[in-house]
């Protein structure tokens, strides 16, 4: 009789162990395909840039990796950094370039400059900005491509581009960050590359601030005079955006 009654007990406990067993497989399973599939979108995301825009009103920035299959031929090395911009509407994007000499977080320096600047815009816009450093038949050259906007610049020979680890390189987003939001009033650096040590002036003694490399400024036209103000060495007219 005792035998009897236990036949079905072990009949069930093995029916329970199986479901547990195959729940636990499935489990598994769906861990498996679910964590594939956040690896698979993060890996998307990097590669198109996913621009969230939260507050319309204000500037947001995503970074777009860039693969070296689209270097095109003929360019020995390039370094390339590119982004997806929203601008608001009423923006007016003004793009400023400083080479030669810069400090570490304005746009006053000494050397070259330039820039390019567009009325102000009725709806809100998104635009690629792609920034490189391209070494083609023995010079590195700067370019920067902004919303039909564009610069390019021969960069001095006495500054090495040949280890990225020497310099200095302030970017506004990374690749594993999400999209960074701007007020309209922030001057917002695009790019800056730099030695990390102080230029040198012609008697060897070390520059104030200034170090040898390039930085590229986004801000609004309503802030024009301001910026030019702060480039100029007003540093109370403006400010740059922090991290």
């Amino acid at each position: 009789m005792f035998a009897t009654s236990s036949r079905p007990l072990r009949i069930i406990r093995i029916t329970l162990s199986l479901a547990a067993i195959v729940g636990l497989a499935g489990s598994i399973g769906y861990s498996r395909q679910l964590a594939q599939l956040r690896h698979t979108h993060a890996e998307l995301r990097e590669q198109v840039g996913l621009l969230e825009v939260e507050d319309p009103t204000k500037v947001a920035i995503a970074c777009v990796s860039y693969s070296e299959e689209d270097i095109p031929p003929g360019v020995d090395q390039a370094y390339v950094w590119q982004y997806r911009i929203h601008i608001p509407a009423n923006y007016g994007p003004c793009y400023k370039t400083q080479r030669g000499l810069v400090t570490a977080d304005s746009p006053h320096g000494r050397g070259s400059s330039g820039g390019s600047w567009s009325g102000s815009n009725s709806e809100a816009k998104e635009v690629l900005a792609t920034i490189a450093l391209i070494h083609a038949d023995g010079k590195w050259m700067f370019c920067r491509t902004t919303g039909g906007s564009s610069s390019t610049a021969t960069m001095p020979d006495e500054f090495g581009l040949d280890a990225l680890e020497d310099l200095v390189i302030d970017v506004p987003v990374k690749p594993e960050h999400a999209t960074r939001t701007f007020e309209t009033d922030e001057a917002i650096c695009l790019f800056r590359i730099r030695e990390k040590s102080l230029a040198k002036k012609r008697n060897g003694d070390p520059e104030i601030d200034l170090y040898q490399g390039l930085v590229v400024y986004l801000f609004s036209d309503k802030h024009r005079d301001a910026f030019e103000a702060w480039a100029r060495g007003k540093a109370e007219s403006m400010q740059e955006a922090t991290p």
